[in-house]
Protein backbone atom coordinates (compact mmCIF):
# COMPACT_ATOMS: atom_id res chain seq x y z
CA UNK A 1 0.00 0.00 0.00
CA UNK A 2 1.40 3.27 -1.30
CA UNK A 3 1.10 6.64 0.93
CA UNK A 4 0.39 8.28 -2.62
CA UNK A 5 -2.24 6.77 -3.78
CA UNK A 6 -5.81 7.08 -2.93
CA UNK A 7 -7.02 4.05 -0.77
CA UNK A 8 -10.22 2.75 -2.76
CA UNK A 9 -12.62 -0.25 -0.96
CA UNK A 10 -14.81 -2.18 -3.04
CA UNK A 11 -17.46 -3.73 -1.92
CA UNK A 12 -19.39 -6.50 -4.37
CA UNK A 13 -22.44 -7.88 -3.40
CA UNK A 14 -22.52 -11.41 -5.65
CA UNK A 15 -23.61 -15.09 -5.21
CA UNK A 16 -21.12 -17.73 -6.94
CA UNK A 17 -23.87 -19.02 -8.89
CA UNK A 18 -23.94 -16.08 -11.28
CA UNK A 19 -21.76 -16.73 -14.37
CA UNK A 20 -22.29 -12.90 -14.56
CA UNK A 21 -20.27 -12.23 -11.38
CA UNK A 22 -17.07 -13.88 -12.53
CA UNK A 23 -17.42 -11.92 -15.75
CA UNK A 24 -17.82 -9.14 -13.64
CA UNK A 25 -14.71 -10.02 -11.43
CA UNK A 26 -12.39 -10.34 -14.30
CA UNK A 27 -13.58 -6.52 -16.19
CA UNK A 28 -12.77 -5.24 -12.53
CA UNK A 29 -9.25 -6.67 -12.01
CA UNK A 30 -8.76 -5.25 -15.21
CA UNK A 31 -9.59 -1.95 -14.55
CA UNK A 32 -7.80 -2.05 -11.33
CA UNK A 33 -4.65 -3.03 -12.88
CA UNK A 34 -5.11 -0.47 -15.50
CA UNK A 35 -5.62 1.90 -12.14
CA UNK A 36 -2.86 0.72 -10.02
CA UNK A 37 -0.78 3.62 -10.60
CA UNK A 38 -3.02 5.98 -8.97
CA UNK A 39 -5.24 3.89 -6.51
CA UNK A 40 -4.76 0.99 -4.23
CA UNK A 41 -8.04 -1.27 -4.35
CA UNK A 42 -9.27 -3.59 -1.79
CA UNK A 43 -12.34 -5.74 -3.07
CA UNK A 44 -14.60 -7.30 -0.24
CA UNK A 45 -17.22 -9.64 -1.35
CA UNK A 46 -20.94 -9.45 0.21
CA UNK A 47 -23.67 -12.50 -0.30
CA UNK A 48 -26.15 -12.65 -2.40
CA UNK A 49 -28.40 -15.77 -2.55
CA UNK A 50 -30.00 -15.71 -5.94
CA UNK A 51 -31.65 -18.56 -5.27
CA UNK A 52 -32.09 -18.30 -0.81
CA UNK A 53 -34.85 -21.72 -0.97
CA UNK A 54 -32.77 -23.33 -2.82
CA UNK A 55 -32.22 -27.11 -0.88
CA UNK A 56 -28.70 -28.02 0.54
CA UNK A 57 -28.04 -30.40 -1.94
CA UNK A 58 -28.97 -28.00 -4.93
CA UNK A 59 -31.07 -29.40 -7.75
CA UNK A 60 -30.06 -31.70 -10.50
CA UNK A 61 -29.95 -29.48 -13.92
CA UNK A 62 -31.25 -30.68 -17.36
CA UNK A 63 -29.22 -32.73 -19.01
CA UNK A 64 -27.30 -30.62 -21.80
CA UNK A 65 -28.92 -30.60 -25.25
CA UNK A 66 -27.99 -29.15 -28.47
CA UNK A 67 -31.46 -27.28 -28.01
CA UNK A 68 -30.72 -26.33 -24.37
CA UNK A 69 -26.90 -26.21 -23.49
CA UNK A 70 -25.99 -25.79 -19.97
CA UNK A 71 -23.81 -22.57 -21.36
CA UNK A 72 -25.31 -20.59 -24.32
CA UNK A 73 -23.06 -19.27 -27.37
CA UNK A 74 -23.44 -15.70 -25.19
CA UNK A 75 -21.70 -16.83 -22.31
CA UNK A 76 -19.27 -19.00 -23.79
CA UNK A 77 -18.39 -15.88 -25.65
CA UNK A 78 -18.47 -13.37 -22.96
CA UNK A 79 -16.89 -15.58 -20.62
CA UNK A 80 -13.72 -16.44 -23.20
CA UNK A 81 -13.35 -12.85 -24.29
CA UNK A 82 -11.90 -12.41 -20.38
CA UNK A 83 -10.25 -15.79 -20.30
CA UNK A 84 -13.00 -17.62 -18.90
CA UNK A 85 -13.86 -21.68 -19.57
CA UNK A 86 -17.49 -21.82 -18.96
CA UNK A 87 -18.50 -25.53 -19.24
CA UNK A 88 -21.71 -26.71 -17.58
CA UNK A 89 -20.13 -29.31 -16.72
CA UNK A 90 -21.68 -29.91 -12.53
CA UNK A 91 -25.08 -31.27 -13.23
CA UNK A 92 -26.41 -29.20 -9.84
CA UNK A 93 -27.46 -25.31 -9.28
CA UNK A 94 -25.68 -24.74 -5.58
CA UNK A 95 -27.27 -23.70 -2.36
CA UNK A 96 -24.53 -21.35 -1.88
CA UNK A 97 -24.68 -20.85 1.54
CA UNK A 98 -21.69 -22.75 2.69
CA UNK A 99 -19.67 -20.80 -0.07
CA UNK A 100 -20.35 -17.85 1.55
CA UNK A 101 -19.47 -18.88 5.01
CA UNK A 102 -16.11 -19.71 3.94
CA UNK A 103 -15.85 -16.31 1.90
CA UNK A 104 -17.14 -14.74 5.35
CA UNK A 105 -14.54 -16.85 7.40
CA UNK A 106 -11.57 -16.12 5.28
CA UNK A 107 -12.26 -11.99 5.32
CA UNK A 108 -12.05 -11.94 9.12
CA UNK A 109 -9.66 -14.37 9.54
CA UNK A 110 -7.05 -13.61 6.11
CA UNK A 111 -8.45 -10.25 4.63
CA UNK A 112 -9.98 -8.97 1.66
CA UNK A 113 -7.12 -10.09 -0.46
CA UNK A 114 -7.12 -13.83 0.59
CA UNK A 115 -11.08 -13.62 0.13
CA UNK A 116 -10.72 -12.30 -3.43
CA UNK A 117 -8.62 -15.05 -4.49
CA UNK A 118 -10.93 -17.83 -3.00
CA UNK A 119 -13.50 -16.36 -4.91
CA UNK A 120 -11.81 -16.79 -7.89
CA UNK A 121 -11.03 -20.39 -7.50
CA UNK A 122 -14.70 -20.78 -6.34
CA UNK A 123 -16.04 -19.64 -9.40
CA UNK A 124 -13.80 -21.70 -11.13
CA UNK A 125 -14.20 -24.69 -9.06
CA UNK A 126 -17.83 -24.69 -9.77
CA UNK A 127 -17.95 -23.25 -13.35
CA UNK A 128 -15.03 -24.76 -15.14
CA UNK A 129 -13.98 -27.75 -13.74
CA UNK A 130 -17.81 -28.63 -12.68
CA UNK A 131 -17.41 -28.83 -8.79
CA UNK A 132 -20.48 -28.80 -6.95
CA UNK A 133 -19.93 -26.26 -3.84
CA UNK A 134 -20.50 -29.26 -0.94
CA UNK A 135 -18.34 -29.12 2.57
CA UNK A 136 -15.12 -30.94 0.78
CA UNK A 137 -15.23 -29.49 -2.52
CA UNK A 138 -14.66 -26.20 -0.60
CA UNK A 139 -12.29 -26.91 1.75
CA UNK A 140 -9.96 -28.42 -1.13
CA UNK A 141 -10.50 -25.28 -3.14
CA UNK A 142 -9.83 -22.98 0.25
CA UNK A 143 -6.64 -25.05 -0.15
CA UNK A 144 -5.19 -23.26 -2.99
CA UNK A 145 -5.43 -19.85 -1.92
CA UNK A 146 -3.36 -21.63 1.45
CA UNK A 147 -6.20 -22.25 4.00
CA UNK A 148 -5.69 -25.10 5.83
CA UNK A 149 -8.02 -27.79 5.00
CA UNK A 150 -8.82 -28.95 8.45
CA UNK A 151 -9.68 -24.83 9.16
CA UNK A 152 -12.01 -25.00 5.96
CA UNK A 153 -14.27 -28.14 7.13
CA UNK A 154 -14.67 -26.99 10.82
CA UNK A 155 -15.70 -23.78 9.67
CA UNK A 156 -18.11 -25.57 7.33
CA UNK A 157 -19.49 -28.08 9.48
CA UNK A 158 -19.86 -25.89 12.26
CA UNK A 159 -22.71 -23.60 10.45
CA UNK A 160 -21.33 -20.32 12.44
CA UNK A 161 -21.75 -17.78 9.66
CA UNK A 162 -24.86 -19.19 7.72
CA UNK A 163 -27.22 -16.78 9.93
CA UNK A 164 -25.19 -14.02 9.49
CA UNK A 165 -25.08 -14.54 5.80
CA UNK A 166 -28.51 -15.07 5.28
CA UNK A 167 -29.23 -11.96 7.06
CA UNK A 168 -26.43 -9.98 5.20
CA UNK A 169 -27.90 -11.36 1.80
CA UNK A 170 -31.82 -10.54 3.19
CA UNK A 171 -30.74 -6.74 4.09
CA UNK A 172 -28.86 -6.81 0.48
CA UNK A 173 -32.37 -7.62 -1.04
CA UNK A 174 -34.21 -5.53 1.40
CA UNK A 175 -31.50 -2.68 0.25
CA UNK A 176 -32.79 -2.70 -3.09
CA UNK A 177 -30.33 -5.28 -4.52
CA UNK A 178 -32.53 -7.48 -6.96
CA UNK A 179 -29.99 -9.17 -8.62
CA UNK A 180 -26.14 -9.81 -9.05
Amino acid sequence: MSLNKKQVQVDVVSDIMCPWCWVGKRKLESAIKQSAGDYDVTVKWHPFLLRPDMPREGTIKAPPTPDNPRVGARMKMTGQSVGIDFTGKCDRAPNTILAHSLMKHVLDTKGADTQNKLQEVIFRGYFTDGLYPDVENLATLATEVGIDKEEALQVLHSGKYEEAIKKEARTHSRDGVSGV
